[in-house]
């Protein structure tokens, strides 16, 4: 009679700071009937991974699920994996934060389940040839990844039933298993009997293994599932067909696989991952820090204070709580988009700058203000770096803008909004309801930053600005700037300037814009000073605008609005709105501690409005609050020669309303 070998391994996440709710409808939908359902039929053996984030809110949350896992596992039922305790993307962090969170999840595992596992989850099955090394130093002895990674190698589906050795650098070779993507895109939509025929066709003499690995919110969180697999059965089937069938399948632990069944091969294995993921990012999972800029920044963020952790002269205690909201900070959900919102999800990108300040403040402390030019986005430019114990400021030349302002006594960076972009599957929203309900949809012609300075048409109104659909009359908003940075006793000052030009009817006329960024090292302030002059001939009627875009929120809600004066009501952060006469505009957030405001030198036209963005999810497209533009707006005339000059700070608040400090 034929035989196979059948392993069935499920992998369960939750982002660190996802909502509380998504934790429990998952819990009560997917991870506990699951298990319950295993526990049924004692001939079942499965591999378990959960992420660390998963795992210590099950621990303080809904612990009577360890008693399962334990269950299981001291019945040799349940083999665990251990992985990046907070779900990185391995390929992505430095070697030494891959060996921490892999020796994290270990040793949790071995305290808890007293496991010891020696396979491990790869996040999101991204897979990079020179992850040999750093998993074997994490004692590490084999991975799954997905077996279309073996096509581009010509290995055929049933020649990759098995396990591998695949090559890394110096000749190290890790033990590596292809997941079955026959069995991955059947289960569980297909009915139970399909697998079984799957199996029974691809079955020989009993030396092939068949891996099926997919998420443990299949099984009752995603769209349809709970009602599929639980109250129609079909996990209880489709366990009952393989009890049925133990002559000739045998459901073994991919552990057991490794002692027991020799290497089909030894191969160089290409980048890769699922191939879903591959269609996503555009063949490579690195693609997503070039598409969306917003992602880099948060990547170039994390690997930052990394190395600021890991120079870091503290205490064992403030050294492993530094490394512990590193860590967190380098979680992959908000680092990329696909059929999840990922990185359009505010609250989990806030969430991660959250933890990389938390790490840096921890790390980098002290009174001392820092100023350094270094190419912090890796463009080859090189962008001024200003640090403080209050925040940190990253300038880009590129528009003289701010890429990055973190309000370090909240542990907030204010700029990290999203533009809004155009994605191939808006093309198709026009074919729901649903999806109508959420046009017409508005793109960005620039990246949404701070301190972006605009010369608009006469014709402008806050509508078309807030489309982003005006005329622009300048060549300064996506120009470069000349920067210079003059450090003095206590503080320093970055000058930016252009020497542009602006349209007055049919004529291009030459205008210089300055900024002066002045930075104090007792104050959680930013002053800035612009100055506008008029080098030609003919007398110039200007309309100029300086944006910002801030968030400290994931959207309007209760304690989260904007004051327009020092003593303005609480407004909704879902206004849209124009203001005259405004000295002071305050964005806040009563949960979080803190704020920001600007005010102006001299009472001053702003418009305002939230930043919204529509990105798919698994049921439904949704609209998402990213930020809140934030622009002051001055008509004036230069006559030739004529300079103007404005000014505004930029302060941070504290929940008592005094300048913010960590």
């Amino acid at each position: 009679m034929a035989r196979i070998n059948l392993a069935f391994c499920i992998h369960s996440h939750q982002p660190t700071g996802n909502f509380p709710w998504v934790f429990r409808n998952a819990y009560d939908r997917a991870y506990r009937p699951f298990l319950e359902v295993v526990r049924r039929h004692p001939h079942i053996k499965v591999v378990l991974h959960y992420s660390g984030s998963l795992l210590t809110w099950l621990e303080e949350n809904r612990l009577e699920i360890f008693d399962n896992i334990s269950y299981l596992v001291r019945q040799g039922r349940a083999e665990m994996l251990t992985g990046g305790f907070y779900e990185p993307i391995l390929a992505i962090i430095p070697e030494r934060d891959t060996l921490g969170q892999i020796t994290y999840l270990t040793e949790y595992l071995k305290r808890h389940f007293d496991a010891d596992p020696k396979g491990l989850w790869l996040t999101e099955r991204v897979w990079q040839p020179d992850l040999v090394a750093p998993l074997r130093r994490a004692d590490v002895r084999y991975t799954i990844v997905d077996d279309n990674n073996f096509r581009q190698t010509g290995i055929s589906e049933e020649d990759s039933l098995g396990r591998f050795l695949v090559r890394g650098e110096n000749g190290q070779t890790l033990d590596i298993f292809p997941i079955n993507g026959v069995l991955r895109r059947a289960i569980p939509f297909q009915p139970p009997e399909a697998s079984i025929d799957y199996l029974r066709r691809v079955a020989d003499d009993g030396d092939k293994l068949a891996v099926f690995a997919d998420d443990g919110e299949k099984f009752g969180e995603w769209p349809g599932t709970h009602d599929l697999v639980y109250r129609q059965g079909w996990l209880d089937r489709f366990f009952g067909l393989l009890g049925d069938n133990h002559d000739w399948i045998r459901v073994i632990t991919l552990r057991e696989a490794l002692e027991s069944m020799p290497a089909r091969a030894t191969i160089e294995l290409p980048a890769g991952s699922y191939e879903e993921m591959m269609e996503w990012s555009g063949g490579s999972w690195l693609n997503f820090l070039r598409r969306y800029p917003e992602a880099n920044l948060l990547y170039r963020k994390m690997q930052r204070v990394s190395a600021q952790v890991a120079r870091a002269n503290l205490e064992e205690e403030a050294a492993r709580e530094a490394r512990d909201l590193l860590y967190r900070g380098e979680a992959n959900d908000a680092y990329w988009h696909g059929v999840f919102g990922g990185l359009y999800l505010t609250h989990l990108r806030l969430n991660n700058y959250r933890n990389l300040i938390g790490a840096q403040n921890k790390a980098a402390g002290g009174n001392a203000l820092r100023v350094e030019q270094t190419d912090f986005d890796g463009d080859g430019e090189r962008e001024v770096v200003v640090e403080s114990k209050h925040l940190n400021a990253y300038i880009h030349r590129v528009g003289g803008q701010l890429l990055e302002l973190d309000h370090r006594g909240v542990a907030a960076n204010l700029l990290a909004t999203l533009t809004r972009r155009r994605e191939p599957y808006h093309d198709r929203l026009g074919e729901t309801e649903e999806g109508r309900r959420l046009l017409p949809l508005h793109y960005d012609w620039y990246p949404r930053r701070a301190l972006i300075d605009h010369f608009l048409r006469d014709d402008v109104n806050l509508e078309a600005f807030s489309n982003c659909e005006y005329g622009e009359q300048g060549d300064f908003v996506n120009q470069p700037y000349e920067m210079d940075v003059t450090e003095k006793r206590g503080g320093a000052t970055v000058t930016l300037r252009r020497r542009g030009g602006v349209w007055v009817g049919d004529k291009f006329l030459p205008l210089v814009v300055t900024k002066e960024l002045d930075f104090s090292r007792a104050d959680a302030e930013i002053a800035v000073r612009y100055q506008l002059e008029q080098p030609g001939k003919t007398a110039m009627p200007l309309w100029f605008a300086c944006e910002s875009n801030l968030v400290l929120s994931d959207g309007a809600g209760p304690g989260r609005y904007f004051r327009v004066g020092a003593e303005g009501e609480p407004l909704s952060l879902e206004t849209r709105a124009a203001y005259s006469e405004v000295t002071e505009f305050t964005l806040a957030d009563d949960e979080r501690g803190g704020g920001v405001s600007l005010r102006f030198e001299r009472p001053t036209a702003v418009w305002t409005f939230p930043v919204k963005t529509v990105s798919r999810g698994l049921e439904r497209p949704s609209r998402s609050y990213q930020g809140t533009s934030i622009t002051g707006h001055w008509r004036l005339t230069l006559e030739p020669g004529q300079v103007w000059t404005t000014s505004f700070v930029i302060a941070l608040r504290s929940s008592e309303g005094r300048a913010g400090a960590p």
